[in-house]
């Protein structure tokens, strides 16, 4: 076993981010959301092109738009994937969540593609990171996104052959174990806590999410789909993120199984308890109980700096 005590940590752009993010009227950005997938829909009308995540979400919108629900039970947003073929025999699925705040902050995009390498992928992640990065924050983009990568995705398929070999499939199967503790300032959004879900179930990794503030997660799996994971989640909107306590392991000949602290990835609420505003807290106690049950409570002093104490004692 090697551990790496670790404190990466990533903040937004400005602390004020959340309290600007307030301040925008949701309502004007979601007509413009509706308009843009309108656009889109028109753009790749075939089912194969462009598919909507839930079918639900945009009528749902649309009511909220017309005055006939409130806000607090708009519970979904929109999402979708495109399938772009950037050369015939190589598929780009796009996948694209949008914030209620979109366009006035990123969208969230990721990007499968089975026959361009890993290396090749994060450099592909990377520049489109940094193409939407040089857009005016107010104004739609994803057609130019879709638009950039029929373009430009060419340029990162090197060996298809080589790349067919090392699938980037969740799946991926490697010599490596890797267990990541992450902090977070606080996780209250209801669209992070569904996908930290989510993302984990795809990816087929194990651990948990604990909303709150903090928020704490922890994710195991073989070491390229939990890189795959912990880069999804510092790419979201975060006041502070940071990888607190990274664990590896070589697997060898053993089963992954062996290495596991979780049969699965769920989230976790421990009697929450409600703070100031939107703020809740945890019964901390009720969390250390549930780090020792499985022999990990070695791992509470690292993120709250005191040693942990049972709801029992």
């Amino acid at each position: 076993m090697a551990t790496d005590n670790t404190d990466d940590s990533i903040e937004d752009e400005s602390n004020d981010q959340e309290e600007e993010e307030e301040s925008i009227n949701v309502k004007d950005m979601l007509e413009l959301q509706m308009a843009e997938v309108e656009m889109l829909m028109s753009m790749y009308p075939d089912p194969n092109e462009l598919k909507i995540e839930d079918p639900l979400a945009l009528p749902l919108i649309r009511s909220f738009l017309d005055g006939n629900i409130k806000y607090e039970y708009l519970y979904s947003r929109v999402g979708f994937t495109a399938y772009l073929y950037p050369k015939p025999e190589c598929k780009i699925e796009l996948v694209c969540h949008l914030p209620h705040e979109y366009p006035c902050v990123k969208p969230e995009i990721f990007i499968r593609a089975s026959l361009i390498s890993k290396n090749d992928l994060r450099q592909l992640k990377d520049d489109l990171d940094a193409y939407v990065m040089t857009m005016e924050r107010g104004d739609i983009c994803m057609g130019l996104v879709l638009q950039w990568i029929e373009e430009n995705a060419s340029n990162y398929i090197h060996d298809t052959k080589e790349a067919e070999n090392k699938s980037n499939s969740p799946t991926e199967k490697s010599d490596e174990f890797v267990r990541l503790w992450i902090y977070s300032h606080h996780i209250f959004s209801k669209f992070k806590r569904r996908d930290l879900v989510d993302w984990g179930n795809e990816l087929k990794v194990t651990g948990f999410s604990m909303p709150g503030k903090p928020g704490v997660i922890c994710v195991e799996g073989y070491s390229q789909n939990v890189e795959e994971y912990w880069y999804r989640v510092r790419r979201m909107s975060w006041k502070k993120i940071a990888v607190k306590e990274k664990e590896q392991f070589h697997l060898g000949d053993k089963d992954l199984k062996e290495f596991q602290k979780f049969s699965s990835f769920e989230e976790m609420v421990f009697d929450a308890r409600a703070g100031k505003g939107r703020e809740y807290h945890m019964d901390l106690g009720k969390f250390y109980e549930f780090l020792q049950e499985r022999d990990l409570g070695w791992i509470f002093s690292l993120y709250f700096g005191v040693e942990g104490k049972s709801t029992t004692n």
